[in-house]
């Protein structure tokens, strides 16, 4: 074995108060103070021949948007998805020698699928558990290489096998499936949610913020260039088809690429597929402009093949993604026998599973001549680590747009430690700015320079302050 995982380290981090509460779905999101933290891991990882190296990861634990069962209190939801991540800690830790990356990987995924706790979980919920110890492990064997995520693809040191989760894939080679180099610079996709402002208009004067940074959907396109929108809809009808004209009085000037995101807000295909019509005749300005639809129907409509027709014919409309669907390593896969098209990215959901829908898409298109897409969606990644490891995924799949909202939802670094802001304006100026003694992401002309991520490891140069955080094992334990 030429590679031990010497231990793993679960933190929890305090998250400062929002700037603003977002609505997405049909539910609101808000934030008591035991909703605010993050998750953040630290692997220590040895080679056979001395070298050492750590790894880390962070997550926000979003339980609200992993596991919708409306029978289950929040809290109780928060305690069930952190024992998910115990427990994931301890399968790594029971496959803690290995040769590559993707066999230690594979093989303690199966045998965390089979622990009963597990089976009867969300199955995003597992997911989530897995990819944190996941992208952890993945940036201390970059690390230790002394290569970046980009170089560990285009070499073939993570030793990836795409045929191993996808059958179909085996013969088909990666070689030159990979951008030959990392993107340098990212358009933001900027979220707007159900309540969001989108003009001074709506914002009384006791809600107002004084950060210096952007507040309104019409502040954001003119201080920070936004062209790229990601609309969040309710499945309300004459609501969204409302809100969706008020949204193109603001954008319409900067000719706008939009997504609508449904967040499962439909039951019934049919109803949906009205929907998409009555969109297309009252507001055709706004629908040639859409580039894809995110998740319309419930997680647990999305595979009923029952669905194929209505699917395929809303389909030639526009394309259709699944997210909230997406919870299984073979989701996507059964999605595009169905009729969709598209799969979100999301660090949150597994690394390697992202690199497999990612080498299906190549695949398939290459061969039959289809369109199939990853997409680049957000969880609220929050700055430093969960924010840049999921850039840097993204330069490596070369996907050019990407949901972005913890900047807008979240006051930048603020809830780093002092150090930790300092050493990420020093080592990612590309990436942040500091304004009036507070450090932001820099956004110009809508985009991201994210050139500094690039750096050996996945997208972090910096190793977090662990000493300031909590340990999530005495964290969780307050959780009443």
């Amino acid at each position: 074995m030429d590679y031990r995982i010497n231990s793993i380290d679960l933190f929890a981090r305090d998250i400062c108060p929002p700037r603003m509460d977002f609505t997405i779905g049909k539910g609101q999101s808000l934030f008591p103070e035991w909703m605010r933290t993050n998750v953040e891991v630290r692997v220590r990882l040895d080679s056979a021949d001395g070298r050492t190296a750590f790894g880390c990861s962070a997550d926000w634990p979003s339980f609200g948007w992993l596991d919708k069962r409306t029978e289950v209190q929040p809290r109780q939801k928060l305690k069930e998805l952190l024992v998910l991540v115990g427990a994931a800690r301890d399968a790594f830790i029971a496959n803690a020698q290995f040769d590559t990356p993707f066999d230690c990987w594979w093989q303690t995924r199966t045998e965390f699928l089979q622990q009963d706790r597990v089976r009867s979980a969300v199955p995003l919920c597992s997911s989530f558990a897995m990819a944190l110890i996941e992208r952890a492990l993945v940036d201390a064997w970059c690390r230790i290489e002394g290569v970046s995520f980009h170089a560990a693809l285009s070499q073939n040191g993570l030793s990836f096998q795409p045929e191993r989760i996808h059958p179909e894939l085996k013969g088909f080679s990666l070689a030159n499936g990979w951008p030959r180099e990392p993107l340098g610079r990212v358009n933001i996709r900027h979220t707007i949610g159900l309540n969001d402002p989108l003009t001074q208009r709506d914002v009384s004067d006791e809600n107002r913020l004084d950060d210096g940074q952007p507040h309104t959907l019409e502040d954001y396109v003119a201080q920070d260039g936004i062209q790229y929108f990601k609309i969040k809809v309710c499945g309300g009808g004459s609501q969204d088809l409302d809100r969706l004209q008020q949204i193109w009085r603001v954008i319409q000037s900067v000719n706008p690429r939009i997504t609508l995101d449904g967040n499962e807000a439909w039951d019934d295909a049919a109803e949906f597929g009205d929907f998409v019509k009555t969109l297309a005749h009252e507001l055709p300005e706004i629908f040639e402009r859409i580039l894809y639809i995110e998740q319309p129907l419930n997680r647990l409509r999305t595979l009923d093949t029952g669905t194929s027709s209505a699917i395929q014919a809303i389909s030639l409309l526009k394309p259709l993604i699944i997210d909230e669907a997406d919870g299984h390593l073979h989701a996507f896969a059964e999605a595009t026998q169905i009729g969709y098209q598209g799969v979100s990215h999301k660090n949150c959901k597994g690394l390697f599973k992202s690199l497999a829908n990612f080498a299906l898409c190549k695949s398939r298109n290459r061969n039959d001549q289809k369109s199939l897409f990853l997409s680049a969606e957000d969880l609220t990644n929050m700055p430093m680590v969960a924010l840049q490891q999921d850039f840097a995924v993204l330069a490596a799949l070369g996907l050019r747009d990407a949901e972005r909202n913890a900047h807008h939802f979240f006051p930048g670094l603020a809830h780093l430690s002092e150090s930790e802001q300092r050493l990420a304006i020093e080592h990612h100026p590309d990436l942040y700015e500091e304004q009036n003694g507070e450090r932001f992401m820099r956004i110009e002309n809508g985009t991201v320079d994210i050139t500094s991520l690039a750096t050996s490891g996945l997208g972090v140069a910096v190793e977090p302050d662990w000493g300031s955080m909590a340990s999530l094992d005495e964290w969780a334990a307050g959780l009443k």
